[in-house]
């Protein structure tokens, strides 16, 4: 009875050895399986993360690529636009008034001389100065730059019909009227002595011979053409 008794603890011990074991390897695979899910889970969040995080990177470069070259050729032709509105003739030894040397923008003869005070005048039937020398020509004849010059203005007048504005330099605008056609237009430079157009007519003189009505501002202020030139009438 004893021995019988042995064999059964014998038998209860096995058992009992089997279903320990069978409970470690059930745990090893939990343990396993639950370890590999979240391996999983976590690459998966990581390359969803990693897709995010270069698509916006690569959305930003793009949008910066495309706006920079857009401002600089923004600022580039503001720049050029500057550059190209000058507004006055650059001050030289050449274009000094009363000292530098001047030609004479038509025929040396004068018909009518400048004058600051009133007198009657004719065409108007009124009394008015008469700031500017007029210069005797013919019809089309050259009419021509006194100095290097910038073109302020090109216009037609009704009293002094195609009229040429030219800054001559150091402050001296001079005022070409009269004219019939221009060969020049606003913005451009000239040199001593280029024509700058043909000779017409002067609706507000008439009845004086064919003639350039020629005015001379120094600084603002009407000056005598032919002595800002250092010319004798």
């Amino acid at each position: 009875m004893s021995s019988s008794k042995s064999k059964k603890e014998n038998k209860n011990i096995k058992a009992l050895f089997s279903a320990v074991c069978l409970s470690i390897i059930a745990l090893g695979l939990i343990v396993y399986f639950s370890t590999t899910s979240t391996t999983t889970k976590n690459d998966t969040v990581n390359e969803a993360t990693t897709l995010e995080v270069t698509t916006e990177v690569q959305k930003a470069v793009t949008i910066t690529e495309t706006t920079l070259p857009q401002t600089t050729k923004k600022q580039k032709q503001t720049t050029e636009k500057a550059t190209t509105q000058s507004t006055t003739m650059e001050q030289k030894e050449s274009n000094i008034p009363y000292k530098s040397y001047y030609k004479y923008p038509l025929d040396e003869a004068v018909v009518n001389g400048y004058s600051e005070e009133l007198v009657f005048d004719e065409t108007m039937d009124d009394w008015r100065a008469h700031p500017a020398v007029d210069f005797k020509g013919s019809e089309n004849d050259s009419v021509n730059a006194i100095n290097d010059g910038l073109v302020m203005d090109v216009y037609k007048d009704n009293l002094y019909s195609m009229v040429v504005v030219i800054d001559h330099g150091s402050g001296l605008v001079a005022k070409y009227c009269g004219l019939k056609s221009a060969n020049v237009k606003k913005g451009s430079y000239v040199d001593i002595g280029n024509k700058i157009g043909t000779l017409g007519s002067v609706p507000a003189e008439s009845k004086l011979d064919t003639h350039l009505h020629f005015e001379t501002t120094l600084n603002g202020k009407a000056v005598n053409p032919l002595d800002v030139m250092g010319k004798t009438e």
